[in-house]
């Protein structure tokens, strides 16, 4: 029981580092030199890609906590009580990680070619 417990930590793990690495697209930059926004989308393309991240790495959390509920299902009591408890704290953990990247990500949008003349 303990090592399906460690196995849930190391996949919530990889789930925050894709999270982390999908939201690290959103990244800031400068103004050009002509002043001529040649990206018309701007923080609303960005904020898009945030959103659409977000919800593929959150359509990804619920299989991953899908298939560990599955996985607590097939064990006898008590066991399964305790993996069902543990695996909702794993999935909550997740679920707000993946909010905050987010979040993190759509406020990088709004900082994007917010440089200063000079």
């Amino acid at each position: 029981m303990h090592l399906a417990r460690q196995k849930r930590s190391i996949v919530g793990a990889l789930v925050l580092a894709v999270a982390a690495a999908a939201f690290a697209g959103c990244t800031m930059v400068g103004d050009n030199l002509t002043g001529v926004d040649v990206n018309r989308g701007g923080p609303t393309t960005c904020i898009k890609a945030c959103n659409d991240s977000y919800a593929l790495l959150y359509n990804q959390e619920q299989k991953r906590h899908q298939a560990a509920v599955e996985a607590c299902q097939a064990l006898a009591q008590p066991a399964k009580g305790t993996c069902l408890a543990a695996e909702d704290a794993v999935h909550q953990s997740n679920k707000d990680a993946l909010s905050q990247g987010k979040i993190d990500c759509q406020n990088n949008c709004h900082r994007q070619g917010s440089g200063s003349a000079g």
